[in-house]
Formats: C-alpha cells, sequence, structure tokens
C-alpha cells in the first residue's frame, strides 16, 4: 500500500498528481462540445425530422436533453480513448513483446500458391 500512495504522490512529493485526470477531462469535454455542435447541426438542418420533434412544447425539451445526454457520452468517450490510444509510449515497452504466446511465430506463415493441372475440353 505504500507503493501505491508514492505513485499518487507528484514529482515534489506534496498531494496527488493530477494530470491525467485533466487530460482526460479536457478530453471529454472537447468531445462533448463537439457532440453538441453535431446534434445543433442535426436540430437546425431538420435531419430525420428531429427539428420538429424538439418544436414541440410537450416532448421537445425531453427529446432533446435525451439526446444530448446519449451523444455527450458517446461522444466524449471516443475523445477520451482515441487521446488515450495517441499518447506516446515509452521507449522501455517496446521490447517487453506483450500479448504473444510463447513458441509461437511473430508472422503467421505466407500462402504459397498450390500448382493446378487444368483439363479443357474442346468440342
Amino acid at each position: 500500500m505504500h507503493a501505491m500512495k508514492k505513485n499518487q504522490r507528484n514529482r515534489a512529493g506534496k498531494g496527488i498528481d493530477w494530470r491525467l485526470t485533466r487530460f482526460l477531462l479536457s478530453h471529454l469535454a472537447l468531445g462533448a462540445v463537439s457532440g453538441w455542435i453535431f446534434v445543433g447541426a442535426l436540430f437546425y438542418f431538420n435531419v430525420g425530422g428531429l427539428g420538429d420533434l424538439i418544436a414541440d412544447p410537450v416532448s421537445g425539451p425531453l427529446a432533446a436533453v435525451m439526446l444530448l445526454i446519449v451523444v455527450t457520452i458517446t461522444w466524449g468517450s471516443a475523445a477520451m480513448g482515441t487521446a488515450v490510444f495517441l499518447l506516446p509510449r515509452d521507449e522501455e515497452d517496446e521490447d517487453k513483446g506483450g500479448g504473444r504466446r510463447a513458441g509461437h511465430s511473430l508472422l503467421a506463415p505466407a500462402l504459397q500458391p498450390a500448382p493446378v493441372s487444368v483439363k479443357t475440353h474442346r468440342s
């Protein structure tokens, strides 16, 4: 447990290092805002009748809020995932080669063409 607390402290040794949390939250916000712009365009151009749906005073606000929540979760998660996958890797991770089974080659054997005899029938 002492090692976990030591890893949570920043380089100066004071408090928790919040860089990863800020990184993820900033990309979540970027994805959410871009999703909201997309939803606004859907409403403005009335794609699939969505503009008419939100113009209805009874069910319009509920439909808009539901769509905004779903788009915020989806686009925010996609932006966070993309940002994490685009993080640079450490040089020490390059030689570990995780994910391979022992005894298997790195590359599958190449496909080789098989000779086929062709008989022609002429009438």
